[in-house]
């Protein structure tokens, strides 16, 4: 990597898919995230991913939060969501760019998120502590609505 520059991290929408609640996020390397046909390509792809197993434990509340991020090497989607109320379950996927139909899991041989992707877990993490883990009700309307947008 050649030096340090910001990106910006931008709130999407809430989406449903399969029953799920989904908030997405963008991440871009030059400008906005403004790769439409590759982002309606991960959405044809939803439905799919959301049944991915981990080995551990896939109880979940069917609420999830995915991550779209045009970078050097390509454009990488994450999908995440919490399994066991505490644990997080995460896919990565790599497209080339041009190739906008072709996901490629990179996730599962030690890859983990960039320090853009994992701005937005963190804010993630606080928000579900907050809002499910420390809530006496669940404040799933709550977590949905708490976003965040930032450049760093």
């Amino acid at each position: 990597m050649k030096g340090y520059k910001t990106r910006k991290i931008q709130f999407k929408e809430i989406i449903s898919s399969e029953n799920w609640k989904i908030k997405v996020y963008t991440i871009s390397k030059i400008g906005v995230f403004n790769h439409e046909t590759f982002y309606k390509n991960v959405l044809k792809k939803l439905p799919e991913w959301l049944t991915l197993k981990n080995g551990f434990d896939d109880s979940n509340d069917k609420i999830a939060f995915l991550i779209v991020h045009s970078g050097t090497e390509g454009i990488f989607t994450l999908i995440n969501w919490w399994v066991g109320k505490n644990m997080l379950n995460t896919h990565i996927f790599l497209t080339n760019h041009g190739q906008t139909n072709t996901f490629k899991k990179v996730s599962g041989a030690g890859l983990s998120p960039c320090v853009w992707e994992l701005e937005i877990i963190n804010h993630e993490r606080i928000s579900w502590t907050n809002n499910i883990l420390k809530s006496n009700s669940l404040g799933y309307t709550k977590y949905l609505n708490e976003v965040i947008n930032i450049e760093l």
